[in-house]
């Protein structure tokens, strides 16, 4: 009986150490990005490495489009999925570990040199056309305040085409991120509002990982926290 009692720290650390730790996320530079070496780079995705290592888990990022990203990571054990804002409706489905980064802030945008377009509040854009990315808080914003696919509202999976097609054109507005807006020359805030209220920035686990996992995760962000992920 002393010899298995001897062995269950051991057994406890193998069973970790076969569970790996699946990673999703999406390109939204400078939070999470590939790279033109195909590697996976950004200051989330700094923090998140250094989560795992702290953790002693070993691990796989992938990034995908945001919609399916954050379906992989609802339906799948020991996936994690970042950078994610915490909404009421997300709450209860993952466990969450927050702040990852800084609150994200999202704006209503449209070229600068478009004076036509001088809306008062999002509503006044339902008569132009707005593009978002699919299955983000964004797009849940426009639905729940009536914009409709089709009409006024794009969706795409890919923000690199929401930017462009507001240089080209093609649309009048895009409500993104702040991070994903990089031509600021040319691309200004239609509206001052935040629209992501300060809703916090996070990594979210699938609610049916491993529970030693979540344990381990859980005491490393708590300790990483302690000193804004600066380790002496």
């Amino acid at each position: 009986m002393k010899y298995w009692l001897l062995l269950l720290p051991l057994v406890s650390c193998l069973s970790i150490a076969q569970n790996k730790v699946f990673l999703v996320t999406e390109q939204l530079p400078p939070l999470s990005y590939v790279d033109k070496q195909g590697q996976v780079r950004g200051d989330a995705t700094e923090r998140v490495q250094q989560l795992m290592h702290h953790a002693g888990l070993d691990y796989s990022i992938e990034v995908l489009p945001w919609k399916r990203a954050y379906k992989q990571a609802e339906s799948s054990a020991n996936t994690l999925i970042f950078t994610i804002l915490k909404t009421p409706a997300r709450s209860e489905r993952f466990d969450w570990l927050c702040p990852l980064v800084p609150p994200m802030e999202v704006y209503l945008y449209k070229l600068k040199n478009r004076h036509d377009l001088a809306p008062s509040s999002l509503a006044d854009a339902k008569s132009s056309l707005v593009g978002v990315s699919r299955g983000s808080v964004a797009h849940s914003l426009l639905l729940n305040q009536g914009f409709i696919e089709g009409k006024n509202l794009m969706v795409t999976t890919n923000i690199d085409v929401l930017t462009q097609n507001l240089r080209n054109g093609r649309l009048d507005y895009v409500l993104l991120i702040n991070t994903s807006v990089h031509d600021t020359d040319n691309i200004t805030a239609a509206l001052p509002e935040n629209f992501s209220r300060d809703l916090p920035a996070c990594l979210a686990i699938n609610k049916q990982s491993d529970p030693q996992i979540k344990q381990r995760l859980m005491a490393s962000f708590t300790t990483l926290s302690a000193t804004n992920f600066h380790q002496p």
